[in-house]
């Protein structure tokens, strides 16, 4: 089921759903407890920095660890130990090392393969953070990242920075499965830094009041096709689609960038895409008489062999997080 259809369901039935959220609330408390009395394991020599949220859906993650990588390759030796969602197998996959990748989709998940794209570094895709931290510690890298481990409370971390969305940082404030939340507001308290992530858009202010967070702006690259050349969209008239955690967000970016959308298609975040939907999306493009097939990077490194798309590429401004990046530096300097 389609992110925007799954949002509308939970709508439908949250007085149905509210008793599971309770419960699952329950959960969480009690692992808070549990792991208030365990000390997490460290690992010596190296500096681990852990990205996280506590939305499920697409608020920034991604881009905020491929500039994290950026950043920190400029001091050290860095890999990426991210998970291998939605691919359900136990493995530790070496995705790149140092910029030389090894392993695309379909046997790795977009995210790593994107990173791997992205970033000149290393790149691990594991389910078990710790095995895959062991195997870093092989190549001697002093930088690690883990991507989407605020809830891995076992690793001891040099810093933990929370991301939410400037816009929406809760979502609609219920846990799961009634809404989006899936982890307690308390574990911002845990963080050295909450990052929010500026989209674009009318910002609510009622909802950050009581949040202390950084701003990080999203800024638009541009639109490219396969070959990296760069595409005028703007004013052209377009068929959109993306399989990611809040495709409306997509859509809202295409819509401020002056595109034309004629038709706009959701599919589930992470999804691998068939033959029979490549060629849907050409033939709407053929019957609306749209020039363009427009995506995201995230979508496209998993169509990146065909011609008729093109994908909007984005970054994040972290200058704003410099200060407290450059403090984990600093104490490597001094180890």
């Amino acid at each position: 089921m389609n992110p925007v259809a799954l949002k509308k369901l939970q709508k439908k039935l949250k007085p149905a759903l509210l008793p599971a959220s309770l419960i699952y609330g329950t959960f969480l408390s009690l692992r808070d407890i549990y792991y208030s009395n365990r000390k997490p394991r460290e690992f010596e020599g190296v500096k681990i920095i852990s990205v996280g949220n506590i939305v499920v859906g697409g608020v920034g993650k991604t881009p905020l660890v491929i500039e994290l990588a950026k950043f920190f390759k400029n001091y050290g030796r860095t890999c990426v130990i991210t998970n291998n969602y939605p691919l359900k197998d136990k493995l530790i996959h070496m995705v790149s090392i140092d910029g030389n990748i090894f392993k695309k989709p379909p046997k790795v998940s977009d995210e790593p393969y994107m990173i791997a794209k992205k970033v000149n570094t290393t790149v691990i895709a594991s389910k078990n953070r710790e095995a895959a931290i062991e195997l870093s510690l092989g190549l001697k890298v002093k930088y690690i990242i883990l991507d989407d481990a605020l809830h891995k409370r076992g690793i001891k971390k040099d810093l933990e920075i929370c991301v939410l969305d400037k816009h929406e940082p809760f979502g609609n404030g219920f846990y799961l499965p009634a809404g989006t939340l899936r982890d307690s507001k308390k574990a911002i308290s845990r963080c050295d830094v909450v990052a929010c992530i500026d989209k674009g858009g009318e910002e609510d202010t009622k909802k950050r009041r009581s949040i202390n967070c950084i701003d990080v702006k999203m800024r638009v690259e541009g639109f490219f096709n396969k070959h990296g050349k760069r595409v005028d969209a703007s004013g052209r008239k377009a068929i959109a689609f993306a399989g990611i955690g809040n495709p409306e967000k997509f859509k809202e970016t295409l819509e401020r960038e002056e595109v034309e959308i004629l038709g706009f298609y959701a599919f589930e975040d992470h999804h691998f895409y068939t033959e029979e939907e490549i060629e849907f999306l050409i033939k709407e493009r053929e019957r609306t008489k749209a020039e363009l097939i427009i995506t995201t990077f995230k979508d496209f490194v998993k169509l990146e062999d065909r011609e008729e798309f093109i994908y909007l590429d984005i970054s994040l401004d972290i200058e704003n997080l410099k200060e407290q990046l450059l403090r984990v530096v600093d104490e490597k300097r001094d180890t």
